[in-house]
């Protein structure tokens, strides 16, 4: 027979807020390509840093494309940049 595990909490009023960072793209949502270089322009995943340029672009009328840059000399080829074009929908 499975044993059975107890789990004891304390009750809270509420689910505390999330702290999110809000980007502000609105510097590069003038329809050109701009790379944007981990490291440089951001210090976040580049997976994350297109989640969150998704995110601005829906919430501004935007659409966007994206493309991750690599690093071709390192054997795993990891994301270092991203590329972005917003333009208005």
């Amino acid at each position: 027979m499975a044993r059975q595990r107890r789990v004891s909490g304390e009750a809270v009023e509420q689910f505390p807020s999330r702290a999110r960072t809000q980007w502000d793209f609105g510097a590069v949502a003038d329809g050109q390509v701009y790379l944007l270089r981990r490291g440089t322009d951001f210090d976040i995943e580049v997976a994350s840093l297109a989640a969150a340029a998704r995110h601005w672009a829906r919430e501004h009328g935007y659409q966007l494309q994206t493309r991750s840059q690599f690093d071709d000399d390192h054997p795993e080829r990891p994301r270092v940049g991203l590329y972005v074009r917003f333009e208005r929908s």
